[in-house]
């Protein structure tokens, strides 16, 4: 359900359930709910868990724009590396 934001007109948040599966996440079942967001909203926000796992790389997949958040440790900043290297190779755009 899309949670209306108090202070702000026409903001809303869509949590994610939180599941000890991470692969029970599917591209079509993303697909299917970011299309219905955007018959809904002109801009749609993603934030993705860190790392690169199923949860990012589907978000990523379906992206206009990335924002890649990032550390300075070095992990962190080979993680961000690999993900704008996804965005620009394989995603839908």
């Amino acid at each position: 359900a899309l949670i209306a934001d108090k202070k702000v007109k026409g903001l809303y948040m869509l949590a994610a359930s939180q599941t000890r599966d991470k692969e029970s996440l599917t591209v079509e079942g993303v697909e299917r709910v970011l299309a219905e967001l955007a018959e809904r909203f002109d801009y749609v926000v993603l934030d993705s868990p860190a790392g690169i796992e199923s949860g990012a790389r589907h978000a990523m997949y379906f992206c206009d724009d990335a924002i890649v958040v990032t550390n300075p440790e070095l992990s962190s900043c080979r993680d961000a590396d690999k993900m704008i290297g996804f965005v620009s190779s394989r995603s839908r755009r």
